[in-house]
């Protein structure tokens, strides 16, 4: 399932283009033996929201769906991870979560399993990243493969989102009008 995933052989260059990083993303999944890898970055203006940015693997389809019904900020366990900065894991919600169940009967139309984690990072005055992984699996398998998932994740998500910066903040000067 999950290999190993040397950063060192990485590429350091900011990325140049939303399709750059998505591209991106669906090789080191490939590379991974992961199902879809997310990027959700949230950027606040004195502490509240201004923009969402994501970059993930999963089907535009979902994308849209998901929306056109919920947001980050609506999403229990975006809201949790980062208000808690935890690690999340997507099936410790559903038995008790009434918008998650729903969000995974949705993304399973669309091949997201419900063995999946949320890793928070937060990056100062840029914003709150919530990085996902998501994985075939079964529930005897889960727990073994879980324990060890964060650490092989969590240094990529740091690396993606290094290089996703000058993106996310070149589109912010667009945005305002700022750029040339």
């Amino acid at each position: 399932m999950l290999a190993d995933f040397n950063l060192s052989d990485e590429p350091r260059t900011s990325f140049l283009s939303f399709d750059e990083a998505n591209n991106y993303l669906e090789s080191a999944c490939a590379r991974m033996k992961v199902n879809h890898l997310s990027y959700w970055l949230v950027s606040t203006v004195d502490g509240i929201p201004d923009q969402v940015s994501w970059i993930a693997t999963y089907d535009p389809a979902y994308m849209s769906y998901y929306m056109a019904n919920y947001t980050p900020l609506g999403d229990p366990v975006f809201e949790k991870s980062i208000a808690e900065n935890t690690i999340m894991d997507w099936g410790d919600w559903l038995p008790s979560d009434p918008v998650s169940r729903n969000l995974l009967a949705a993304a399973m139309k669309y091949g997201i399993t419900k063995y999946g984690i949320s890793i928070p990072l937060k990056d100062g005055a840029f914003g709150n990243v919530l990085f996902s992984v998501n994985v075939e699996s079964s529930d005897a398998e889960w727990g073994e493969l879980r324990s060890g998932l964060a650490a092989k994740v969590r240094p990529f998500a740091i690396y993606f989102h290094q290089r996703a910066k000058s993106l996310i903040e070149s589109r912010k000067l667009t945005d305002t009008g700022f750029a040339a």
